[in-house]
C-alpha cells in the first residue's frame, strides 16, 4: 500500500500525452502513467510536451484535443487527479516567435509574470543567454529552465548558471535526479545547485512507467536533507501550486 505525501504534489513536468515525442506511446500507457503519478501522490500536473521548431499555435491546438481526451480517460478511470497543458519549449529562434506572437503554452504564473519551461541542449548554455532572459523578464516573462543538472556544462561547474540566476531564470530540477536515479554526475549537480539556492521547483519529468518514472517523494526526501523538511516541501507542493493556479484556479484557495 502507497504511503501518501503530507501534502499533495503538483508536478509541472510530465509528458503523458501519447503519441508526442517520446512520452506514451499509446492511450492505455498514457493513462497507466497518470494513474502511477497519483498513486505516488500527485493530485494536479501540468502536461509539458515538447516545442521545437515553427507553428507553436498550431501545435496549441492540436495537443489541446489530446488533452481533453486524456481527461475523459481518466475520469473514466475514475482517477482524481487534473491535469492540464502547457510545453517544454527548446530555446531557439522560435520560441522568440512565439514570445512575439503571444502563442506560448504557459505553465503558470510567477507573481506577475507568465512563467515558461524552456530546455537547453545537454552540452552547453546557449551564448547570449543573459541578455535573452532579461529580454524576456521586459516583457513579464519568467523562462524556467528544465533539468539544468544534466547539461554537462552545468555538472562541471555549476556556477556557470550564476548570472543567469541573477538575471531572473528559474530553475527546474527532476527529483528523480537528485535521488539518484539519473546516475551520479546529474545527482551532484542537482545537488550542487539546491546548496546555493537556486532551485525553484522539483518535478519528475516523467515519460514512461521504467526508464523516467513517475517519481517526487524520493527526490523530496532528498531535498530535506540539505535544505530541510519545510523547504523541501516548498519545492514539491506549495511553490508549484502557487505556479500552476493559472490552469487549476482550486490551487490559488489552498
Amino acid at each position: 500500500m502507497a504511503v501518501l505525501p503530507l501534502h499533495p504534489f503538483v508536478d509541472l513536468h510530465l509528458h503523458a500525452l501519447p503519441g508526442v515525442d517520446n512520452g506514451p506511446a499509446s492511450w492505455s500507457a498514457a493513462v497507466e502513467l497518470c494513474v502511477q503519478a497519483a498513486h505516488n501522490g500527485v493530485a494536479h500536473a501540468v502536461l509539458t510536451p515538447h516545442f521545437r521548431g515553427k507553428s507553436y499555435a498550431e501545435r496549441i491546438v492540436r495537443l489541446s484535443s489530446r488533452l481533453i481526451r486524456l481527461r475523459g480517460a481518466l475520469t473514466d478511470r475514475g482517477l482524481a487527479m487534473e491535469v492540464a497543458l502547457a510545453g517544454e519549449c527548446r530555446f531557439d529562434s522560435f520560441l522568440h516567435q512565439a514570445i512575439q506572437s503571444g502563442d506560448l503554452p504557459w505553465l503558470g504564473r510567477w507573481d506577475d509574470d507568465y512563467v515558461v519551461l524552456i530546455e537547453f541542449s545537454d552540452t552547453r548554455l546557449p551564448a547570449k543567454i543573459v541578455p535573452a532572459i532579461e529580454w524576456m523578464r521586459a516583457r513579464r516573462i519568467r523562462p524556467m529552465l528544465a533539468h539544468p543538472e544534466r547539461i554537462r556544462e552545468v555538472q562541471a561547474m555549476p556556477d556557470v548558471l550564476a548570472p543567469l540566476v541573477a538575471s531572473g531564470l528559474l530553475l527546474q530540477v527532476d527529483a528523480d535526479a537528485l535521488a539518484g536515479g539519473r546516475g551520479p554526475y546529474a545527482q551532484g549537480a542537482a545537488r550542487a545547485l539546491l546548496q546555493r539556492g537556486w532551485v525553484g521547483v522539483l518535478a519528475s519529468n516523467a515519460h514512461d512507467l521504467v526508464r523516467q518514472p513517475p517519481r517526487i517523494e524520493p527526490g523530496r526526501i532528498a531535498a530535506a536533507e540539505i535544505v530541510g523538511e519545510a523547504l523541501s516541501w516548498e519545492l514539491v507542493a506549495h511553490r508549484p501550486a502557487r505556479i500552476a493556479a493559472m490552469h487549476f484556479p482550486a490551487l490559488a484557495q489552498a
